[in-house]
């Protein structure tokens, strides 16, 4: 799930996707200068490193299988 040719992009849809599950997602730096994911659902969040991470997270959480 690489989205370095539209980042941007790739995190939409997986922002997009978390909002269809209740979930909000934020993309931010950490206090290295590392960009990382925080996934917040009811009263637990969440620090994920990768955009492949959030989906793996979303899959575990909505019961998708593959």
């Amino acid at each position: 799930m690489s989205g370095t040719q539209y980042p941007d992009k790739a995190f939409a849809t997986q922002q997009a996707r978390a909002a269809i599950a209740g979930v909000s997602l934020h993309r931010l730096e950490d206090d290295r200068g590392r960009e990382v994911f925080i996934v917040s659902r009811w009263a637990m969040t969440r620090e994920l490193p990768s955009l492949d991470a959030v989906s793996a997270w979303l899959d575990a959480v909505t019961g998708k299988t593959a």
